[in-house]
């Protein structure tokens, strides 16, 4: 795997300069350090830009892309950069250009009737939400846990928000893309000039493309329609804690009970004891030796915390009646896990912002950055984390079946054991398995490195695949998918070798690597 020549680059990067201007050209200091993985250890160098590009136009985005194809250049392209647990801003292929789309930060359109914004890639979630706030518009946003990434970014990596269009990647709809030619491209019905139902539709007239511009390397989204969630009379974030590991099992399939007949909807969360934990506090305050927490510490912190063995998070909204309904439905099906305790309070969405705890807070639709110390949750400040994160069957058997499986490999790294289960709809849930480390450590990460390499491997022979990947597993993740002696990665590339045969956007993302660039 290579990029240019030193000499070609050299050249493409002073035609670069003058595509976007010199001073937004980053090759050296604390802005352009940002654009690698921040949890890596100061002296590892895999990841690394050749050379940062912060474009403010299609026009600049288009003018990039002819001159990289030109010159043999890989671009990598992120929009805020900030998914750090899976390699943040860095590149695939080390020494590639990255394009930056920070400065594309317009929100192009907001309407209220029809509830859909038009954003810029460069559009975080905490930017659309005060937006929406600051100009009194009855609408809501789902949002994740922290709210600095781009709505664009996000939905391209089929990250998770948890209001009712966060439910299997449904708020995306009508995208622009800068396709590897420079040719501007719109799917759906963004392909009619001057379409009205351009983020209203989903589909168009032929094959659906905004899922092929997903977690690929096939095009540079530019615009994107989102759609939003009109404001509810009320809205109540709830929780409900169990106290025994096994009770996994009714608490999943309860669940899934409730998220079938609609009674809850959005994105419900189950937290582990040291998930639920790294919320509010850290591991030190808890226990401060070596190897994962003991038993009794971990009861001792659900108990004190009053977060228990797990802890499910989910919100209810609709008409105050309706709501009241709903939670008592909730009350009524967990009950029956003994010792179950159940927590609901409702509010307003203007109450919400109000509300005294992020993780609540999130679930009704108001971000914010309280919750980026979970990522300290082993070293504060130089604490990183990596995740494992395949797609399972909500089903309380299986679920509890591979915790009994996977919660044993951590451990016997010396790590604990952090997992959460997102539903990202009724029927299958995402398994978050984060493990921390201290980044200046470099034989501690390692090690962590070593444990999520196992798992995807071990996941993978029972079945299942990884949702998303690190930026150092994106091949062995796609490797996972080897049906039809890997059909589907042999049909990709042959979709990556049409749409670009310079092989130049995001050389071996999600394991798509362009012809020139594959092993054997």
């Amino acid at each position: 795997m290579h990029g240019p020549s030193e000499a070609e680059l050299a050249k493409a990067i002073s035609r670069f300069e003058g595509i976007v201007g010199a001073s937004h050209v980053l090759t050296s200091g604390a802005e352009f350090d940002e654009f690698r993985d921040p949890f890596q250890p100061a002296g590892w160098t895999d990841y690394r830009p050749s050379v940062v590009l912060q474009p403010e136009t299609v026009e600049e985005i288009q003018a990039i892309v002819r001159v990289a194809a030109e010159h043999g250049v890989p671009l990598w392209t992120n929009s805020q950069g900030r998914n750090n647990g899976y390699g943040g801003a860095g590149p695939r292929l080390n020494g590639s250009v990255t394009v930056n789309l920070r400065r594309m930060n317009k929100i192009l359109e907001i309407d209220d009737d029809l509830s859909y914004a038009r954003v810029e890639p460069g559009v975080s979630f905490q930017q659309l939400h005060d937006a929406l706030v600051a100009g009194g518009h009855p609408l809501m946003l789902s949002v994740p846990d922290i709210g600095w990434g781009s709505l664009i970014g996000n939905s391209l990596d089929h990250g998770v928000t948890y209001l009712g269009y966060g439910q299997d990647f449904q708020a995306p709809c009508g995208m622009e893309v800068v396709l590897a030619d420079g040719q501007v491209l719109r799917t759906g019905m963004g392909g009619v000039p001057g379409s009205a139902t351009w983020n209203l539709y989903r589909r168009g007239l032929g094959p659906s493309l905004d899922q092929l511009f997903m977690q690929s390397n096939f095009g540079i989204v530019t615009k994107m329609g989102v759609w939003l969630q009109p404001q509810p009379e009320a809205i109540m974030p709830v929780t409900v804690t169990v106290d025994a590991e096994d009770d996994i099992r009714a608490l999943v399939d309860t669940l899934r009970a409730l998220l079938l007949d609609r009674t809850v909807e959005g994105v419900p969360c189950i937290f582990n004891t040291p998930s639920a934990a790294a919320m509010v506090s850290n591991r030190k305050d808890w226990y401060d030796g070596e190897g994962p927490m003991p038993e009794e510490v971990l009861d001792r912190i659900g108990r004190e915390l009053g977060i228990g063995r797990w802890m499910l998070r989910m919100a209810l909204w609709g008409d105050s009646a309706i709501v009241d309904h709903k939670f008592e439905k909730v009350r009524a099906a967990f009950s029956t896990i003994p010792g179950a305790k159940i927590r609901g309070e409702k509010t307003t969405p203007d109450g919400a912002r109000e509300l005294e705890s992020a993780s609540d807070r999130v679930v009704t639709g108001v971000p914010s950055l309280d919750l980026v110390g979970m990522a300290g949750w082993a070293a504060g400040n130089y604490g990183g984390h990596m995740d494992f994160a395949p797609v399972v069957p909500l089903r309380g058997t299986e679920v509890l079946e591979f915790v009994k499986t996977f919660r044993p490999l951590v451990e016997e790294a010396g790590l604990d054991y952090k997992t959460d289960l997102m539903a990202i709809n009724a029927r299958s849930g995402i398994y978050v398995s984060g493990s921390n480390f201290d980044f200046r450590d470099e034989e501690g990460t390692r090690k962590v490195y070593d444990i999520v390499a196992k798992l995807i491997q071990e996941a993978g022979k029972r079945g299942y695949g990884p949702y998303r990947s690190h930026l150092d597993f994106m091949d062995l993740a796609a490797d996972q998918f080897s049906f039809g002696h890997h059909a589907y990665r042999r049909f990709v590339e042959k979709i990556k070798d049409a749409v670009d045969p310079a092989g130049i956007l995001s050389p071996g993302k999600q394991g798509i690597w362009p012809s020139g660039m594959r092993e054997g």
